[in-house]
């Protein structure tokens, strides 16, 4: 397969020259806007690829056919239509878009879609898993969204209905940040590491590839799908926040930034041997706290080092506030017992625990009181000290962080 690798801003694009402008005002630093809503989320996405006119670099731990799928889909194809070159790269075992719609994607010549660490094709996924699941249970769980290699989007959120605010019982409470500035260059930089390694496998070595005749049917019937939903579609780029950001009359924030990334080498190797940058630089800057710690994570399983850690932080009067799901607001139960056995320990030490409510957006008068919507946190954030924040799509829990070593701040 051929490498490549992803390119500099340039000013004579649009999206360069709004960029250079932005940084140019933020003395070189790097300018970030928040996407907390979903609806904020996927309008920030389609606006940026409608607005992109050379490159767009994406990578996520998940893709769904579903209606934010097939939006993502349809925008994606027309930019490609322009001449914009699209590197898209998934993760396999929870991405549920058929290999097929996604090959339709890969037909189209100015589109490259490839797979990370793909289970055993042909043959179902979770045959795959079973067989071969050493291997296959090592995942990629990044997710970045990079256009013009100027403005580049860095959180929790997969492409999906349910990250998206769009037609689902259960809302996942995400939060992103819009990045310009010289850590896009960097975001590109770890893109490219997995991209181009070896087990970033292109869709049409694993499946036959999709004709233009096979391409064209498809797309017929993907703007058939989308004729019902235009109304999703314009308010999500004419969502009230996106529009006021645009003009201008949002809050920017300007800072300096560091992008940390595991190597996707770490995936091949023992869970003893392999590094961990990205846990331990979060772990080691917690562990130094001054005056308090705020932790937002989905899946919180701290294990006895992480417990421990916390509890040391707020023994010399740190205050450590933890915000993670209930059982009841928790997409993955089991996960939800890990944590429990920590809970009352880290309660005793003086550490904040707060819980999501499933009925929160009920409770808090967000939506009419017949209204049924759950709603599971899925924002990974920490603040520390009231000064650095640290986003992007890492969980405490063993899955993201494997804690091994008791001794010191090693995890996976």
């Amino acid at each position: 397969k051929p490498v490549s690798k992803a390119e500099v801003s340039r000013r004579n694009t649009d999206l360069g020259h709004a960029a250079y402008s932005i940084v140019k005002e933020a003395n070189g630093r790097n300018a970030f806007a928040l996407l907390v809503e979903g609806n904020e989320a996927l309008g920030a996405r389609l606006r940026l690829i409608e607005a992109a006119t050379e490159t767009l670099n994406l990578q996520y731990f998940l893709m769904k056919p579903d209606l934010g799928g097939a939006l993502i889909s349809d925008a994606l194809l027309s930019a490609a239509d322009r001449g914009v070159r699209i590197r898209f790269l998934l993760d396999d075992v929870f991405t549920t878009m058929p290999d097929k719609g996604l090959s339709l994607l890969d037909a189209h010549p100015n589109i490259e879609l490839r797979i990370f660490n793909p289970a055993v094709r042909p043959g179902p996924k979770a045959l795959g898993f079973l067989t071969d699941f050493k291997r296959v249970n090592r995942r990629m769980h990044n997710k970045s969204f990079t256009a013009d290699a100027a403005f580049s989007i860095i959180g929790g959120r997969n492409i999906a209905d349910e990250y998206f605010q769009i037609n689902t019982s259960t809302e996942f409470a995400d939060f992103e940040m819009l990045v310009i500035g010289p850590a896009v260059r960097k975001i590109g930089k770890a893109f490219d590491l997995y991209w181009n390694d070896g087990w970033a496998v292109p869709i049409h070595q694993l499946r036959k590839p999709v004709s233009g005749a096979e391409l064209e049917n498809a797309r017929t019937e993907l703007r058939g799908r989308l004729a019902p939903a235009q109304i999703t579609y314009e308010n999500a780029v004419n969502d009230p926040y996106i529009l006021r950001l645009g003009a201008g009359l949002e809050e920017t924030y300007f800072g300096s930034a560091d992008v940390i990334s595991d190597a996707p080498s770490k995936l091949k190797v023992p869970l003893a041997d392999g590094e961990r940058t990205l846990a331990e630089a979060l772990l080691r800057r917690m562990k130094t706290a001054q005056h308090d710690v705020i932790l937002l994570t989905p899946y919180f399983v701290p294990e006895d080092y992480g417990a421990q850690l916390f509890a040391d932080l707020a023994a010399r009067g740190v205050r450590v506030r933890i915000v993670t799901n209930s059982l009841e607001s928790t997409n993955h139960a089991y996960v939800h017992a890990g944590y429990r056995r920590h809970r009352l320990p880290l309660l005793q030490a003086g550490v904040e625990l707060y819980e999501v409510r499933a009925d929160s957006l009920r409770v808090l008068g967000l939506v009419p009181a017949d209204d049924n919507t759950g709603v599971t946190m899925h924002t990974k954030l920490a603040v520390i000290d009231g000064s650095e924040v640290f986003f992007g799509s890492l969980n405490l829990d063993p899955r993201s962080l494997c804690l091994l070593d008791t001794s010191g701040p090693a995890a996976q």
